[in-house]
């Protein structure tokens, strides 16, 4: 598959644009481009899919099973329910279904007559963000309380995924029109995953070999997410999120033992996990953190560390 089925421009009538402007460059019209038909093929099959999976979630009951092991010299208790099932079954679901639609850019996918795709793979990186948002979903759909409702956060979870998914293909060429724009929201979205997943898991008060263990997941995938584009060595990328998982698993099991409220400490892990992400981002870009930055930042942690320990208790 060639350019072609790439970024392709298109008129109002929806006919491709070829014209060029009066002085012999394409004009202005002709440099805004869309998906390719199969790519929104894709995102529509998984958008319908996983809004399906969220409703059939809302009704499906599975006998729960509890693993009871030794952690750390004291006993632990694991339980598997149908929500665990179901969250884990639509991680793998959208998983899969963002590979296949990011195969569909010419950047992953090769040229029509079987040539070397420019990027060679890693399409994994895109996993991330759509799988903690697919999980959110079967974690919150339940907290509606009318079935109008359910069906309505089972079709927002819908078009969540193919907003994600469409910002996500911008996002895969800098060089695109819509790159900054998608990255933006992108970085958004990822920053409001966190804290909807830290605040979960937090406000569980579960052992923190267990809680830790998800929040460091958690930070793992979205700290891919927010640093992917930054630095094309992936090794790099990976070694940078896996530092951000460690940190914010440590703070995870550091909270356990103060007397925080729930949104206090989901608070705080997103701003460490805010800090150490920027920091990760600046260190990528330029090479090394200055004083200056590292300073910066540090004021910023204590004014909100400050905010959250004055305004936390009241949320």
């Amino acid at each position: 598959m060639g350019t072609e089925h790439w970024y392709r421009p298109f008129g109002e009538s929806g006919e491709q644009i070829t014209g060029q402007s009066g002085g012999g460059s394409p004009s202005f019209a002709a440099t805004v481009y869309g998906p390719n038909r199969r790519f929104v093929q894709r995102v529509s099959v998984l958008a319908w899919t996983v809004a399906a999976t969220v409703a059939i979630s809302l009704f499906l009951r599975l006998p729960t099973v509890v693993f009871t092991l030794n952690a750390l010299g004291s006993p632990m208790s694991i339980r598997i329910s149908e929500t665990t099932v179901i969250a884990v079954f639509i991680a793998l679901l959208t998983a899969s279904g963002t590979e296949r639609a990011i195969r569909t850019h010419p950047l992953y996918s090769g040229d029509a007559m079987g040539g070397e795709p420019e990027s060679k793979g890693h399409t994994w990186l895109f996993w991330g963000l759509p799988a903690a948002v697919s999980i959110l979903a079967v974690l919150l759909a339940p907290e509606a309380r009318t079935p109008l409702f359910q069906a309505g956060a089972a079709l927002l979870s819908g078009g969540l995924i193919a907003i994600i998914l469409f910002n996500l293909y911008a996002s895969a060429d800098q060089e695109s029109a819509g790159y900054r724009q998608a990255r933006i929201l992108l970085n958004v979205l990822s920053y409001t995953a966190a804290l909807a997943l830290f605040l979960l898991v937090y406000q569980t008060r579960t052992r923190s070999l267990l809680s830790g263990t998800l929040i460091a997941a958690t930070s793992a995938l979205l700290a891919v997410e927010l640093l992917r584009d930054i630095m094309p060595r992936v090794n790099v990328v990976l070694m940078y999120a896996a530092l951000v998982a460690v940190v914010l698993g440590e703070a995870a099991w550091a909270l356990n033992y103060w007397p925080l409220s729930g949104a206090s400490g989901g608070l705080v892990l997103l701003l460490i996990f805010y800090l150490f992400v920027g920091l990760a981002r600046h260190a990528l870009h330029e090479g090394h953190l200055s004083r200056k930055l590292v300073l910066e930042y540090s004021a910023f942690a204590v004014l909100a560390l400050v905010l959250i320990v004055l305004i936390g208790p009241g949320l």
